[in-house]
């Protein structure tokens, strides 16, 4: 009788060790199986967020009446197809790639607030547009909408100026250095979704006398 308890004490001793191994077993199957669901919805999601980056069209164009210190940046959203609207844009314009002008720290009489501001490149938004800027360097953020038609934006734009702590450098020598295109980050938001965007647009100048169709006709 005794070894027959025994033998009981150890097959129910076995089948509780093995109850725990399977519930064990089966938790972490359940746990592998979430997190595999999980990360196929995450790359799902990422796709379907690429898929949908929004495509614009930009162009800038100097001379105003003839005068080519202003410039109008046209900014339409064209795209995806499945992106119809975003809640708000913003355009900010970035310095110059591949500098640190301030890497040796500020010459005398600058303040952090006249570096956050000043643009190393050929032009800044003009600040006289207020109900578009908050800055020389930010748009407002405004909402696109493709069905409506109200999805482009006419920016006014100024040519920038040397620092004045650039000793006699003139506004033509300035212009001469900064001959590069206009860097653009742009950054996008629909509902949770966000995406920033980087763009360098060339500027179609203005012609010159010389360049000037009635002046090559002479």
């Amino acid at each position: 009788m005794i070894i027959a308890a025994l033998v009981v004490s150890i097959v129910a001793a076995a089948g509780s060790v093995g109850a725990v191994w399977y519930s064990r077993r089966s938790a972490k199957s359940a746990a592998v199986s979430a997190a595999a669901a999980d990360t196929t919805a995450a790359l799902d999601s990422q796709r379907r967020h690429d898929e949908l980056t929004p495509e614009f069209d930009i162009s800038i164009a100097a001379g105003e009446n003839g005068v080519g210190e202003h410039a109008h940046m046209r900014v339409t959203l064209t795209g995806p197809d499945g992106l119809d609207r975003l809640d708000e844009v913003t355009i900010a314009i970035l310095d110059e790639a591949g500098k640190d002008h301030w890497a040796y720290g500020l010459p005398d009489k600058v303040s952090t607030e006249e570096t956050d501001r000043f643009v190393w490149g050929p032009w800044e938004f003009n600040t006289g547009a207020s109900a578009q800027v908050t800055d020389n360097r930010t748009t407002r953020a405004r909402p696109y909408s493709r069905p409506d038609g109200k999805n482009w934006d006419r920016l006014s734009l100024t040519r920038t100026r040397p620092g004045h702590w650039m000793g006699a450098m003139t506004p033509e020598q300035w212009q001469r250095e900064q001959d590069g295109p206009v860097r653009l980050r742009i950054t996008c938001r629909r509902g949770d979704e966000q995406w920033v965007l980087l763009r360098e647009v060339e500027v179609q100048e203005p012609p010159t006398m010389i360049d000037a169709p009635w002046a090559k006709e002479r």
